[in-house]
């Protein structure tokens, strides 16, 4: 979705009602739940403790990746990496398939 569409989705936000914002919070959460490559993601993110590179553990968060993953800027090497790094979906164009094929 293009960035545009979702600021105006947000825009719109606002002018729901609660019963419509009730709705819209369980069709997300649904959503969440039944997104397995999201999962894997989130709890990968969770436990970055190191650099790839160095295996320096000071990090800093240093943004989003345009597919909304966690980057981390190592203070010891400079170099960056996000939070796939050292995972399988790591530079994996097509994430889902991997769910397919590791079920």
């Amino acid at each position: 979705m293009a960035s545009k569409q979702f600021q105006n989705i947000l825009h719109h936000i606002t002018n729901l009602n609660y019963a419509q914002l009730k709705k819209l919070r369980h069709e997300v959460e649904s959503n969440i739940a039944t997104n397995q490559v999201g999962q894997a993601i989130a709890d990968h993110e969770e436990s970055i403790s190191h650099c790839p590179h160095c295996d320096s553990h000071n990090l800093n968060r240093w943004g989003m990746t345009k597919q909304g993953i966690q980057r981390f800027k190592c203070k010891s090497c400079n170099k960056t990496f996000n939070a796939l790094a050292d995972s399988p979906l790591y530079r994996m164009k097509k994430a889902e398939k991997w769910i397919e094929y590791n079920t």
